[in-house]
């Protein structure tokens, strides 16, 4: 049976690595996960084989090659026959570690890369023996086999829609796991939800209303039952966060991040935003323009599973 280490970094790309395994076909019982320690991670993999290694952050480059030497020992440790990641900045070091040993190695880049590879998915395309696969059509490199999209999973369900959407009572907002604060996403929802009941998930974006310091962070099933129980999903542009959302039959409104606001290094939110929206499957806005109308709009909507995913 083939040894299997599956490394991807906490949030969307570990979601993402789960339903590809699962689409693989690769044994739960002899794979071993490599990704950093986050209450949704230590949930998500509870009763699996994990090595939990530190986080390291987009841009953090000289942090991810300090891990060189840790990956190279969990992989002489577990000696896989096959290294599969889906990124992204974290991967690097295991990336190299597999070339080192000259293991095989797939590296399928991101569904939020939708004009090219992402900077992780350039590594590994020039510095290993990886072969690489892109979600969607791809970028139209042959060096890239397209694979189908974590979201080709799923539809609008126009016979479930909602006319007249219901009245908005509770909400979701769920900031993601990256390293910038994303306060004006929270500032915009708070005035346009004065009375409403609001589950937050803020990650990094430290934030004080009325005395308090909104709820940074959830158990990955607590995050779950809450979408399912919600009206309205208000979410930053990652994949987690939006195949959750879908999964539970919710169309959200996306707030992408911008590099121009110091929320991100790079606008790949508002590229991966606008996919979403073309689909149908999300309301894609800036913060700034949010209005009620679109957060009526959303919790009219919902969508449906067309191939299975993982729960």
């Amino acid at each position: 049976m083939t040894r299997t280490l599956l490394v991807a970094s906490a949030g969307g790309h570990l979601d993402e690595l789960r339903i590809h395994a699962q689409r693989l076909g690769i044994a739960e019982s002899n794979a071993v996960w490599v990704t950093s320690p986050t209450p949704q991670t230590e949930s998500l993999l509870a009763g699996r084989d994990v090595v939990w290694v530190p986080r390291v952050g987009s841009g953090e480059v000289r942090k991810a090659m300090a891990g060189v030497p840790e990956a190279v020992r969990i992989h002489r440790r577990v000696r896989p026959d096959l290294v599969v990641s889906t990124g992204a900045l974290f991967s690097t070091p295991h990336l190299l570690a597999a070339r080192l040993a000259r293991c095989e190695t797939w590296f399928i880049d991101s569904a939020t890369r939708v004009a090219a590879p992402s900077s992780t998915g350039r590594f590994a395309q020039h510095l290993t023996r990886a072969k690489l696969f892109a979600q969607g059509d791809g970028w139209g490199d042959p060096r890239w086999t397209p694979v189908p999209s974590v979201f080709d999973s799923f539809e609008v369900d126009h016979t479930a829609a909602l006319d007249p959407p219901p009245e908005i009572r509770r909400a979701v907002v769920t900031l993601g796991s990256e390293l910038w604060p994303f306060d004006r996403a929270v500032r915009r929802v708070l005035d346009l939800l004065p009375d409403a009941e609001i589950c937050w998930q803020t990650g990094v974006t430290d934030y004080r209303h009325e005395g308090h310091t909104l709820q940074q962070w959830l158990p990955a099933e607590e995050l779950r039952r809450r979408i399912r129980e919600a009206d309205v999903v208000v979410m930053h542009a990652g994949v987690g966060s939006a195949l959750v959302c879908l999964d539970e039959g919710k169309v959200p409104v996306i707030l992408p991040r911008r590099s121009s606001k110091q929320e991100m290094v790079d606008d790949h939110q508002v590229e991966v935003a606008g996919m979403l929206a073309a689909r149908s499957l999300a309301i894609s806005v800036d913060p700034d323009d949010l209005s009620r109308d679109d957060l009526d709009a959303a919790a009219g909507l919902r969508t449906r599973r067309t191939t299975p995913v993982l729960s």
